[in-house]
Formats: C-alpha cells, sequence, structure tokens
C-alpha cells in the first residue's frame, strides 16, 4: 500500500515537471513564432509569418533553444539586418536565416557558437561575404549561402571552418574562383556551385579541396569537361555537369574519374557517343544524358560499366540504336529511360536483352499499337516491373505483350477510346495504372467494361469523358449504366467493335444499333422517292395546264365552243389543232352583224 502510494507519488512528480517545462517553453516562445520538439528531440524556434523588419532580435527566445528558423511567405518577406546577438545560446546547433533580405554579415557575429553544426543563410541579399564573418565556428559542418547576391569570394574566405564537409554557394553571380578560395577547408566533401557564370574551372582552385566526394555545376555555362580539374578530385563519387555547354565527351577527359558514381551530363550540347567513352569509370551506379543531341550511340559505348543500373537517354535525337549497345549492360541495367526519341521498330526489339530491367521509360515515342505487336517479335523483358507509355499514339489497347510481373502501368495522353474486357482483366492485378489524358468515348461501344470497375478505384472514376457531347467533361464516376448512348462514330477499330459484347445485354444494342441504321436507310429512301415523285407530277401538271391555258384562249377569241357550232357536231378527241381558225373582228364588223339579224 505504502509503495503503491510512493509510486504514485513519483509519477505525479514526473508529470509536474513535464509540464512545468512544457509551461517554460511556451512562456518563452517570440509572439507569432512557434516552439516545439523536432524529430530528433531538440528545442526549436519557428518563425515564419515574415514582416519582421530591423536588426534581428531574439527577444522571449529561450537560452536552451537547439534549432532557430526564422523565414517568411514569398509574399511577405522580412527584412532584417544581422546583430551579435547569438553568443548567449550556446546550445544552438542550427541557424537557418532565410528570405529575410539580410545584406550582409557582421565581425564575429557568430563567436562561441561551438555546437552549431548548420548555418542557413539562403535567399538573401548578400554580396560580399569575408573570412571574419564565420570566426568561432570551429565544428559548423554546413554552410549555405544560396540564392544570394555574392558576385567574389576573395582567398581564404572559409579559412576558419576547419571541420566544413558542405559548402553550398548555388545560384549567386560568382563569375571566377580566386586561387586558394578553399584555403583549409581540405575536410570537404560536397561543393555546390551550380547557378554561377564560371564559363571555365581553375584547376588550381581545386588544390585544397582534394577529398571531395561530390561536385556540382549545374548551368555554370562549362563548354568542356576540363581533364586537369578531375586529376585533382580522385576520391570523386558524384559529378554534376548538367545544364551546361558540353559539345563532346571523350574517354581521356574522363579517365581519372575511376571512383565516380553518379555522371549527371544532361541539357548539353553532346551530339554522340563513340566506343569506349565509359572504359574507365567501372563503378559507374548512374549515367544521365538527357536532354541532349545525340543521334548516335556507337556499339561498344557502355563497355566496362559492369556496375551501371541507371540510364537516362531521354529526350535525344535517337532513332536507331546501334546493335548491342545494350549488350554489356544487359546484366545489371534496372532503369533505362528512352523518352522523347522518336525510335523505330528496331530499337524497340533490342530492348529485350535486358534481362535485369525492372523499369523502362517510353514516353512521347511515337510508338503505335502496331510497334508492339508481338508478331513482330517485340518483347519486353521478363522482369519488368515499371513501364511507362505515356504521350505515344496507341489507340487499342493489347496487353499480350506486357510481361508478367510488370507492377505499374503509365498509358496517359494515348489515343485510347476504350479498352474491353479481356485486356482489363490483365490489366486488373497492377499496382498502379494512368489511364488519364486518353480521349475516352463514354458510350456502350467503349466505355462499360471501364464504367463496371468506376466504383472499386480513383484510377477509373477520375477518367474524364471527351465524347459524346451528352458527357464531354465529366468523370466516368459520376455516370450511370443509363446515361450511356450508343456509339458515338460510324466505325472504329478492329480491336473496339466487339465492346458491345463485354456486357450482359451486348446483343440488345447490336440489334438496336443494326435496327437504327436501318431505319435511317429506309427513311432516307422513301424521302428520296417522294421528292421524285412530285417533281415529275409538277411537270406534268404545269405541261397541260400550258396546253389549256391557250386552247382557252383560242376558244374565247373564236367566241363559239366546239360543241355548239353550226357545222356537224364531232367526237374525235382530242380536237384537231390544225382546223382551228383565227378571226379578229372590230366593233364596226360586229355592229353590221348585229344589225343583220335584227
Amino acid at each position: 500500500m505504502i509503495r503503491s502510494i510512493a509510486g504514485s507519488g513519483m509519477e505525479c512528480w514526473k508529470w509536474a515537471i513535464i509540464m512545468f517545462v512544457v509551461r517554460s517553453t511556451l512562456a518563452m516562445c517570440p509572439t507569432k513564432c512557434s516552439c516545439f520538439l523536432d524529430h530528433k528531440g531538440r528545442n526549436t524556434v519557428l518563425c515564419k509569418e515574415g514582416g519582421m523588419i530591423g536588426p534581428l532580435n531574439l527577444n522571449n527566445v529561450s537560452l536552451d533553444t537547439e534549432v532557430l528558423k526564422i523565414t517568411a511567405p514569398d509574399d511577405n518577406n522580412n527584412m532584417l539586418t544581422m546583430s551579435p546577438v547569438f553568443q548567449s545560446y550556446r546550445k544552438l546547433e542550427e541557424i537557418h536565416i532565410t528570405k529575410s533580405n539580410v545584406p550582409q554579415l557582421g565581425m564575429h557575429f557568430f563567436w562561441g557558437l561551438r555546437k552549431l553544426d548548420v548555418l542557413n543563410l539562403s535567399q538573401n541579399n548578400i554580396t560580399q561575404p569575408l573570412d571574419h564573418n564565420f570566426r568561432g565556428l570551429d565544428k559548423l559542418k554546413e554552410l549555405y549561402l544560396d540564392d544570394n547576391r555574392i558576385q567574389s569570394l576573395p582567398s581564404g574566405t572559409f579559412r576558419y571552418l576547419h571541420e566544413l564537409k558542405l559548402l553550398s554557394i548555388q545560384r549567386n553571380r560568382i563569375t571566377d574562383l580566386a586561387n586558394r578560395i578553399f584555403l583549409e577547408i581540405g575536410k570537404l566533401k560536397a561543393l555546390k556551385l551550380s547557378g554561377n557564370n564560371l564559363r571555365e574551372l581553375n584547376p588550381e582552385v581545386f588544390r585544397d579541396v582534394q577529398e571531395l566526394r561530390q561536385f556540382e555545376c549545374r548551368g555554370c555555362a562549362l563548354k568542356k569537361i576540363n581533364k586537369e580539374v578531375y586529376r585533382l578530385l580522385p576520391y570523386l563519387s558524384v559529378l554534376d555537369m548538367g545544364d551546361n555547354e558540353i559539345k563532346a565527351i571523350h574517354a581521356d577527359d574522363l579517365k581519372d574519374l575511376a571512383n565516380v558514381k553518379v555522371l549527371k551530363l544532361d541539357g548539353n550540347q553532346i551530339f554522340s557517343l563513340h566506343d569506349n567513352t565509359f572504359s574507365n569509370q567501372i563503378a559507374l551506379r548512374k549515367l544521365t544524358l538527357a536532354r541532349n543531341e545525340l543521334t548516335k550511340i556507337g556499339a561498344n559505348a557502355f563497355v566496362e560499366l559492369y556496375n551501371l543500373t541507371e540510364l537516362d537517354l531521354s529526350y535525344n535525337k535517337l532513332e536507331k540504336i546501334h546493335d548491342g549497345a545494350f549488350e554489356a549492360v544487359s546484366s545489371t541495367l534496372e532503369i533505362l529511360a528512352l523518352s522523347g526519341n522518336q525510335l523505330k521498330t528496331h530499337t524497340l526489339k533490342e530492348l529485350g536483352q535486358l534481362q535485369a530491367l525492372k523499369e523502362l521509360k517510353l514516353s512521347g515515342c511515337g510508338i503505335t499499337e502496331y510497334d508492339l505487336d508481338i508478331k513482330k517479335n517485340i518483347t519486353f523483358p521478363k522482369n519488368l516491373e515499371s513501364l511507362d507509355l505515356s504521350a505515344n499514339h496507341i489507340s487499342v489497347m493489347n496487353t499480350e505483350f506486357l510481361p508478367a510481373k510488370l507492377k505499374s502501368l503509365d498509358i496517359a495522353k494515348n489515343r485510347l477510346r476504350g479498352i474491353d474486357e479481356y485486356n482489363l482483366q490483365r490489366l486488373d492485378h497492377l499496382k498502379s495504372l494512368n489511364l488519364q489524358g486518353n480521349p475516352w468515348s463514354c458510350d456502350l461501344c467503349y466505355i462499360v467494361p471501364l464504367l463496371e470497375r468506376a466504383n472499386r478505384s480513383a484510377t477509373f472514376s477520375d477518367i474524364l469523358c471527351v465524347s459524346p457531347y451528352t458527357v464531354r467533361g465529366k468523370s466516368l464516376g459520376m455516370l450511370e449504366k443509363g446515361d450511356l448512348t450508343w456509339c458515338t462514330a460510324a466505325s472504329y477499330s478492329t480491336g473496339d467493335a466487339d465492346y458491345f459484347l463485354v456486357s450482359s445485354d451486348g446483343n440488345i444494342g447490336i440489334i438496336a444499333a443494326s435496327m437504327s441504321v436501318c431505319l435511317l436507310i429506309l427513311t432516307i429512301l422513301a424521302i428520296i422517292g417522294t421528292l421524285c415523285y412530285s417533281r415529275r407530277h409538277a411537270a406534268r401538271y404545269y405541261t397541260h395546264e400550258d396546253k389549256l391555258a391557250i386552247e382557252g384562249e383560242n376558244i374565247v377569241d373564236n367566241n363559239h365552243s366546239p360543241l355548239f357550232c353550226d357545222g356537224e357536231l364531232s367526237f374525235k378527241f382530242p380536237l384537231d389543232n390544225d382546223s382551228k381558225k383565227i378571226t379578229i373582228s372590230t366593233i364596226e364588223d360586229i355592229k353590221k352583224e348585229h344589225s343583220i339579224t335584227t
């Protein structure tokens, strides 16, 4: 009994201490900021509402704060100037001051922050950092100065950062790297200079950072690969030279990069890959050559790449890839991207030999259902799990070419109007299926099998109808079977022609459609017959009318009728037109005749 009371008393004390700590933390939290423990359990202060103006102050920020984050929304940036307010916050491990228009850093402002690991001053207006700005940060491991207005960096700018592992100065205005700029930061492992208009790299700059494992200079307007630079970086494992102006690469340019595992050369102007280009990159795992001008790949371009698992050749000008070009990587390549190339059927046949391939991207390659015909010996690797065929010209879905292990299929933005029941059943096992952006015809001819699955998942219910006009723009999940009309086209492809048969009332639909067509034909024939008869009858009527009018005029002019004449009555018909005479009498003749008769 006594132990239980003592135990409950201890629990109460624990809760009391926790509540005291929480209340103390909340009490010390600045206005318009939030205070909490991050995923590592560190005391964090986050001020993100923006609108802060003037010298930086840390009023009401607890001295136990370990992570400080000051930022702002894009439409309400801060307008801050730095001040020496950090020296009392000895427990700080991370400082993030971004989107705050800080113009410059003061002298020794970070002095004494021996626990500080990360300093992030990105998205400000800093123009000229100097060495004394970072004095006292002996243990700093990561420094971010991205998206500022830095135009130059003097020699030894970072010489007090002896433990620095990552330096990022991306998207500034640096055009030249001074010699010894990286003095005394020999432990640097990652250097990011992307977005600076450097044009060329000075090898001397890299003598102080020969331990580099990662180097990025994307969008630096570089025109060539300087092999003298990489001779000084033997341990480099990640090299990103994308979005530059490099026109050619040769084996000799890369011969010293024996340890590189990731090589990104996308967005350049490379037009061909010669044999043995990467023969020294035995450790290479990922190679990106997308968005170049490639028209030719040599048969032995990828030899010696025994560890290559990912290759991106998308959005080049490739139509045909040399026979056997993938043979050297057929047992290791797992991801291949060929999107945006107008590939010929011959190249598609070559893909069948990549037996280790798990992901294949063929978006926007001009592929039709005829290119995927298994009769043309088109087969995809049997271990393929993900296939992207979006933005092609496929109008009929034929699942015969799909490998049995496929888990994900993207056929968005093709020309599909419908998919029959047989092929849909073969797609039901997929974990991911993208059908969006096709010209779906929501009528009884095409959409019934898809409609029957609309209540199963968003994959089917989110399909948007393009025709007929009565349901255009509606999602399949909004429709019922009774809302569907008959076929919206007089003819359709062979693969779609039996869609009526996939539902229980399919035969009724065929009969009704046939009867409708017959009735339409009969109606048209009846209208044509009526018009012909009316025109003929009208022609005969007007002809006889003209004759009768002439005869009537003659009878009136002669002032007598053939039935009441002075001569012998004749019943011959028609009357002899030749016997009719026309007489003209004047008024005087009529008067004389009248006087004689009287």
